[in-house]
């Protein structure tokens, strides 16, 4: 491994610096190009970094080849130690499996269950504990009275284990085809206000037939949260004893009674968009044990600047950042996260080669996040311990999945939250430089306006510091296995690119940094803002 290590690396050093020898060609804009991105990114989003989970050692590999190439360009390290890494350390677990079970207690028998092959978790975050009780079934778990469909009508789910089914409905039914098909994602948040003890998902058809077909167990991943008292979000979590827990179609059936065609005929009710009838499981409990093993471990974000050439701004930063992680492999299928965010990833490489030729009057930092799909893990910790002042940070630019099938279009999110002076310069700097549709759409009220909470943007919002997400939007490859390079629209890329470069630019040589003057109660930048409730100025629609 430690051999294959030095050759990746040996082999990446090379190209980064005939690039830095060949930047002196064209105006800097012009250096951000479609090839140049598409050759980082087919190897970031290569089968082999297993999909770059957090913690991961193919994560790490990734760090080190952004710092490698980071540094090749000319760019210098953020960290105080005079590294390229700023450090974050995780509380990890995984499951105990062998001491791990569910056990199906009725009048006449018990049933144990096996971690893996019967059964597995759901959970990010998973602490060790018990939960007895009596079950349920909810069909889908769905309660949206307001849209017609409340699978918890008339059901006592107080201290009960809820068993529902992991299906999903038509694309062109009502909850999903408005957008609402949020409140399907939110379905053990309502469980968990009307008090069920534990959730259990009964897995697809399509998953139960690869189960079946490829002799799948469930995984045991790494889980964890940020070791830090500080961090929001990770202190205290209720939830990580709340399990979530998806089974097989043969434990569905032993647990609700009948049979495992049964259970295929509810799945097929709820995919041709038809509830299924709730009922109470009479005479019969399960006793969950989750037992766990844990550790210490370190993730990093990877961090580099440019030092500003005006000796009296040169103290004043702006902040590009992308999250370099994606959610890994998964039964079999490798998630390679290309769009997401490979996509961005690499932009922040070709920005920053470009930066280091504009030479920017204010200092420009590159921050490659990591632990995104974990909850902000990277972006949350560099905000809580900031390698520069708040009140130095002019703004911050976000790039999330920047390719699509439309490359003239990009979508913005928080621009307008903070600065009109940040919104009103990003539609200028692309009227003149690059004359892309801009889609504002996410920042009116809204099921839309759910993003603004999604990505790495927001804890800079929370903290006063302007922001704005360049982003494409919903887009279907996300989150799957064909989330490939092949699959990646790197016109879209340049364009997107080369536009986030005119926006930095802009702001790194203003005479001022951008003015905070949309909320009365955020004038200054500082940890301070974050007790500013942002839910109740984003009009989610929910």
């Amino acid at each position: 491994m430690k051999n294959l290590k030095l050759i990746i690396l040996f082999t990446l050093i090379i190209p980064g610096r005939l690039m830095l020898a060949q930047s002196g060609q064209g105006n800097a804009m012009g250096s951000i190009t479609a090839s140049e991105l598409k050759n980082h990114l087919c190897f970031l989003a290569a089968d082999e970094f297993m999909g770059r989970d957090t913690p991961s050692e193919e994560l790490k590999i990734a760090s080190r080849y952004l710092a490698v190439q980071a540094e090749s360009y000319g760019l210098q390290p953020v960290m105080p130690d005079g590294s390229f890494f700023q450090e974050i350390p995780l509380r990890t677990s995984r499951v105990a499996e062998k001491s791990t079970y569910i056990m199906l207690i009725d009048k006449a028998e018990q049933e144990a269950f096996r971690y893996g092959a019967d059964f597995g978790l759901r959970n990010r975050s998973l602490e060790a504990g018990k939960v007895s009780g009596e079950m349920v079934f909810l069909g889908l778990g769905l309660h949206a009275p307001d849209k017609g469909w409340d699978d918890f009508d008339g059901m006592d789910i107080k201290n009960k284990v809820a068993i529902i089914l992991d299906e999903s409905l038509p694309s062109d039914h009502p909850i999903r085809s408005d957008m609402s098909g949020m409140i399907l994602r939110r379905k053990s948040d309502s469980l968990v206000s009307y008090g069920a003890s534990a959730v259990i998902y009964i897995i697809s058809e399509e998953r139960e037939t690869i189960f079946k077909k490829k002799n799948y167990l469930f995984e045991n991943p790494v889980r964890g949260s940020v070791l830090s008292d500080t961090i929001l979000g990770n202190t205290g979590n209720s939830r990580s004893k709340f399990y979530e827990i998806e089974i097989r179609h043969s434990v569905a059936a032993e647990m609700l009674g009948i049979s495992i065609e049964e259970i295929a005929e509810l799945c097929k009710q709820i995919k041709n968009g038809e509830q299924v009838q709730s009922r109470d499981i009479p005479g019969s409990k399960l006793d969950i044990q989750i037992t766990t093993e844990k550790k210490i471990e370190f993730t990093r974000n990877v961090l580099a600047y440019v030092e500003g050439s005006d000796p009296n701004l040169k103290d004043e930063f702006i902040v590009y950042g992308a999250h370099y992680d994606h959610v890994g492999a998964r039964e079999g299928e490798i998630y390679n996260g290309a769009n997401d965010n490979g996509s961005g990833s690499v932009a922040l490489l070709e920005l920053a080669e470009a930066m280091v030729e504009a030479g920017p009057k204010r200092s420009v930092i590159f921050a490659w996040f990591t632990g995104e799909e974990k909850g902000l893990w990277g972006s949350e910790y560099f905000v809580h311990h900031p390698p520069v002042p708040y009140d130095k940070i002019s703004a911050h630019i976000n790039l999330d999945v920047i390719s699509g099938d439309d490359p003239e279009s990009i979508a913005l999110v928080g621009h307008t939250r903070l600065s009109t002076a940040l919104d009103e310069l990003v539609t200028r700097v692309n009227n003149v430089c690059c004359g892309m549709d801009l889609d504002n759409h996410f920042e009116e009220p809204g099921p839309s306006s759910r993003f603004f909470f999604m990505s790495d943007h927001y804890p800079f919002i929370q903290h006063g510091i302007p922001s704005v997400w360049l982003f494409n939007g919903p887009e279907p490859n996300v989150h799957r296995p064909t989330d490939t390079p092949g699959n990646i629209h790197y016109e879209k890329m340049e364009n997107v690119t080369r536009l986030a470069f005119s926006i930095g630019l802009e702001i790194a040589n203003r005479d001022k940094m951008l003015p905070l003057d949309v909320v009365p109660e955020i004038t200054v930048r500082g940890a301070h803002n974050t007790d500013f409730d942002w839910s109740k100025v984003i009009g989610t629609g929910y």
